[in-house]
């Protein structure tokens, strides 16, 4: 038996950040979404959740920083298909001085697809990010200000 890619605990803390209709540009000759176009969902969503909290994304380049994503992993649950609506939730599953990861699922929700009943997984997903010198790409410490900002976007109890 496959494990979870995700708990369920961190699955249901997470908070509904964005909803976002298919696009015919976005999926692919079969009518389903190309499996790229779900990275800029993720961005989204990881941007909304940080916007909700407070945190304006542009607030790290003016301190010459950055938060590059660093590692992605994904697990294709169902074809999400043109017109659909899509809710992606999102919520920081870990948070250290220098590291920040974020986790997904995106859903079809009964009335968001025409003869659904039942919420419908499509995507989970995690990415990893790690605070950056923009000048020599070197890792640095989150400001104490993001740190305090992000921890409200915790899906559970810090460990």
């Amino acid at each position: 038996m496959t494990q979870p890619f995700l708990p369920a605990v961190a699955r249901t803390a997470m908070q509904p950040v964005a909803r976002v209709r298919v696009l015919f540009a976005d999926t692919d000759q079969m009518g389903v979404v190309y499996h790229a176009s779900y990275l800029r969902y993720l961005e989204l969503a990881r941007v909304e959740l940080c916007r909700r909290a407070g945190l304006s994304i542009p607030t790290f380049e003016p301190r010459g920083l950055g938060l590059p994503l660093t590692e992605l992993a994904a697990r294709y649950r169902a074809p999400a298909r043109y017109d659909d609506v899509m809710t992606v939730h999102c919520a920081v599953s870990l948070l250290t001085r220098a590291r920040l990861h974020f986790d997904y699922v995106i859903t079809v929700e009964p009335g968001d697809r025409s003869g659904l009943h039942d919420p419908l997984e499509i995507l989970w997903a995690q990415t990893r990010h790690a605070c950056i010198r923009l000048a020599d790409g070197s890792p640095q410490r989150l400001p104490d200000d993001v740190v305090a900002i992000l921890e409200s976007c915790y899906t559970q109890a810090r460990p």
